[in-house]
């Protein structure tokens, strides 16, 4: 519960591009539960068009000040100039070394052991000081991860906001995934012991007992050589004030087999049977968690801040949130913001046109075909996109439908292809396989959408697979994200409150999973939907 008595008013006031507008409908509702909430954890689930950013800078200037994470580093630069007052960090490698030319500051090998002269002046130290100085601290979710684990300065906070909180179990399962590489344990001369344990044993139990045995034996040898290095790294500085080459690569090397260790103590730390472990590359070896626990998710990001705000325009349901989040259901709460675009500008047909099953796919996609070409011919003078899900299905599509307007891209010419149909004046309709994210096709940019099938994860993956097959709620869990995407496919037309779009979902499969879990979607996406 906050302390400090501001009015949101007041709070809005400090943010100059808005302190002469006023609160969209349901904004101030939104603050006001972030603010009251006496739960650690609170999400907040605002759809496009509820003006979450200021939602979340409001509530952070009542609350004296927050640290506010979104997922990547084009939106972070949005977000410093919607909000000027705000100060946005980025990691070492985005910033050049003012000391040696043509290297980042993530290459500086100057450390405690060899002071930078020009540190005064690094422009990453300059960043971070004005950053930590101010009230509104803008970092993406990686960068967050490590400086709270690693440096610390943006540990402890009182008030942290995810934003695109729905990306965050990826970012946190890949921070605390472990990569041991046949080059990484060469270089502690283990590295053919490594290799053997491939062959060792094909129970995953015994497979795991007798690497934690290996990690003890590579801890000790990492440690020894981290002793030799700093040794070697002692007095490298000559009367001169310069470095040579051979300390700068015992620095170097040092801070390698530094972070090695810092993997291995991880894996003695946290490894267990709930951990899958994928050895299918000849020269690595990468274990990764089932689930995000509680202990696991609380030591690498839940502990380091007082109350959290987890933000998105769609989450899954919230019990199975929780759950992939390491949250404890019992300190959280969750809202659901209203949407403030009118239904008939927001349409969802649902035209079960075909039964998109594998062993059915030969007799089904005609008949998706046949339902393209019908939709097409409603919008003959509209743009809009088709999510083909697949290049497969995305390829035949293209070349049954046979549509001069059609755009499709594969995996080397994508963005060639976006900015081909952004820039295009014609009635263009792109056909893609990944854009369920990261673009907004507002107003003339499309006015329809075309889901061809349901997007299901894919179940030869170790994880999802082990999730779906081995876990309780591991079907609820497959169902909800691919009920979730569909719901993010259709988010890509109608962005504003008097934009239109209508989107239309083909698959029966999405209908069947409909009737049998119609609460894993929002009430408000629910209500735009229409059956054929």
């Amino acid at each position: 519960m906050r302390e400090n008595k501001m009015t949101l008013e007041e709070a809005k006031g400090q943010l100059s591009k808005y302190r002469d507008l006023p609160f969209r409908p349901f904004q101030k509702e939104a603050v006001e539960y972030i603010l009251d909430s006496e739960k650690k954890f609170i999400f907040l689930e605002a759809p496009t068009g509820s003006g979450k950013s200021l939602v979340a800078m409001v509530s952070g200037v009542a609350m004296g000040g927050v640290i506010y994470s979104i997922h990547s580093k084009l939106l972070q630069n949005q977000v410093v100039f919607d909000f000027p007052e705000a100060r946005s960090l980025f990691g070492r490698s985005n910033y050049p070394c003012i000391e040696v030319p043509g290297f980042t500051c993530d290459e500086c090998f100057h450390s405690k052991f060899i002071p930078c002269q020009s540190k005064k002046d690094c422009l990453y130290d300059i960043a971070k000081k004005a950053t930590l100085s101010s009230q509104l601290k803008i970092l993406n979710h990686s960068y967050l991860l490590f400086e709270s684990n690693y440096v610390g300065q943006f540990s402890k906070s009182d008030f942290n906001i995810i934003d695109e909180a729905d990306n965050l179990e990826g970012t946190l399962i890949d921070f605390v995934t472990l990569t041991f590489t046949a080059y990484s344990l060469g270089r502690l001369g283990i590295g053919a012991y490594a290799k053997k344990l491939r062959q060792t044993s094909k129970d995953p139990e015994g497979l795991l007992n007798e690497w934690q045995c290996f990690a003890s034996t590579a801890k000790i040898r990492a440690q020894s050589i981290i002793g030799k290095l700093t040794q070697e790294s002692n007095n490298a500085v000559d009367l001169f004030g310069e470095v040579s080459d051979k300390a700068q690569k015992a620095l170097k090397e040092r801070t390698r087999v530094q972070r090695l260790l810092n993997k291995i103590q991880l894996f003695q730390d946290n490894v267990d049977e709930t951990w899958v472990l994928d050895a299918d590359q000849e020269d690595r070896f990468i274990f990764r968690p089932l689930w995000l626990n509680e202990a696991l998710a609380a030591q690498f990001l839940w502990n380091h801040a007082k109350k959290w705000c987890l933000m998105s325009a769609t989450f899954l349901p919230f019990h199975l949130e929780c759950r992939r989040l390491g949250i404890p259901i019992e300190d959280a709460e969750y809202k659901c913001l209203p949407s403030t675009f009118p239904i008939e500008n927001r349409r969802v047909n649902i035209w079960p046109a075909a039964n998109l099953v594998y062993k059915e796919m030969a007799i089904e996609v005609p008949k998706l075909i046949y339902k393209v070409k019908k939709i097409l011919s409603i919008h003959p003078n509209e743009r809009g996109i088709i999510h083909g899900v697949s290049y497969r299905l995305s390829q035949e599509v293209y070349d049954r439908v046979n549509d001069k307007r059609l755009l499709i891209h594969g995996s080397s010419n994508r963005q060639e292809v976006i900015d081909e149909f952004l820039e295009s004046k014609e009635n263009a309709v792109i056909i893609s396989p990944s854009l369920e994210r990261g673009i907004s096709l507002d107003y003339d940019k499309a006015r329809f959408v075309i889901v061809l099938k349901m997007p299901w994860l894919n179940l030869k993956d170790k994880i999802v697979s082990r999730r779906v097959y081995s876990s309780k709620f591991g079907n609820e869990w497959f169902m909800a994200t691919a009920m979730m995407t569909v719901l993010q496919m259709c988010g890509r037309a109608c962005r504003d409150v008097d934009d239109t779009a209508i989107s239309y979902i083909l698959d029966e499969q999405f209908k069947k999973a409909l009737l049998k879990r119609p609460t894993f979607l929002p009430e408000w996406f629910r209500a735009a939907i229409e059956f054929e």
